[in-house]
């Protein structure tokens, strides 16, 4: 009996290891098609209120969800590129962060260094020069290497692209 539950141990403990990894990939992968459908819609309102040109605009995305700030229409990863003098006079990283979770309806920190965990459902870390937000799944840090990365449009113009990275090595 001990050598049978012994080789079914072997067998079948990877399998259930792996679940774990294949959830975090499935959560990964919502979250990418969440942010596509999120920036869809928000551009549309932003183009009904004619906000769709401006660097960043505060849009009303509806009485039950807000207002948010967007960055030529769509979800901001960034504010980098906005005037210094502009920058000085408001807590953009927190408008930013409220802005993302808003339009996402997410529940989110934000994590101040890549070895942090996350405790809330999603951990939000802005990086390089603050021109991507990365998405961590709770329980993880950016330096488990199992998260999403989204840059929006940061490069002070609407011609740029937006993309939306998942990095899973380490799911």
């Amino acid at each position: 009996m001990i050598i049978i539950l012994g080789i079914l141990a072997v067998t079948a403990a990877p399998k259930f290891i792996n679940l774990k990894s294949d959830a975090h990939r499935a959560v990964l992968q919502g979250l990418k098609a969440s942010i596509s459908s999120a920036n869809t819609l928000v551009y549309s309102k932003a183009l009904l209120q004619g906000k769709e040109r401006e660097v960043v605009a505060n849009v009303d995305l509806g009485a039950s969800i807000g207002r948010a700030l967007l960055a030529y229409g769509y979800i901001p990863s960034s504010l980098a590129y906005l005037p210094q003098d502009t920058k000085a006079s408001s807590d953009f990283d927190s408008e930013l962060f409220d802005s993302i979770t808003t339009i996402l309806a997410i529940d989110a920190e934000m994590l101040t260094s890549s070895t942090q965990f996350t405790e809330k459902e999603w951990g939000l870390k802005f990086g390089g020069s603050d021109m991507y937000v990365n998405f961590i799944p709770r329980g993880l840090s950016v330096s488990s290497s199992c998260y999403l990365q989204y840059s929006g449009l940061n490069s002070g113009s609407a011609d740029g692209q937006i993309f939306i990275t998942i990095i899973d090595d380490g799911c």
